[in-house]
């Protein structure tokens, strides 16, 4: 089964597109940031989860992993919308990496939960997060 018919999966998703950029909306403006996320901003976050589906032969029918990232990124020092952006775009490809390293092996929030460890961790520094996932994705200690 090397291709399959992603067209109903992406009805699904573009019925429902509009409330989780709602929900994240919502959380950006609780949490007093200058920025909201604009149609284009999603669109192009969706078209990334997309490709990451693919890339690690995943299927995810909800946004809720997206979502619940999105909200732990909505407490960090992030003063521009450009690097929120990335910093989320970063985070959903490592979440997808995981979740086709670890099949049905760990929980969504235990690879949530991981990540958030070592953004803090790492104090947000990109680099050095996805180089520890890369060097322990075992979800192992990585002190």
């Amino acid at each position: 089964m090397t291709q399959f018919d992603l067209s109903l999966f992406n009805q699904y998703l573009s019925e429902r597109k509009e409330e989780p950029r709602t929900k994240i909306n919502q959380e950006l403006q609780v949490s007093n940031k200058s920025y909201q996320l604009s149609a284009a901003d999603f669109s192009e976050l969706a078209e990334e989860r997309n490709q990451l589906f693919k890339e690690h032969h995943l299927l995810d029918f909800s946004w809720e992993n997206s979502q619940a990232l999105a909200g732990f990124l909505v407490t960090e020092p992030l003063f521009y919308k450009s690097d929120y952006l990335e910093h989320l775009s970063i985070c959903q490809a490592i979440f997808y990496y995981l979740r086709g390293y670890h099949p049905g092996q760990i929980t969504d929030q235990e690879i949530i939960d991981e990540i958030q460890r070592r953004y803090q961790t790492y104090q947000g520094d990109l680099e050095m997060l996805q180089g520890s996932f890369e060097d322990f994705p075992d979800m192992e200690a990585d002190e």
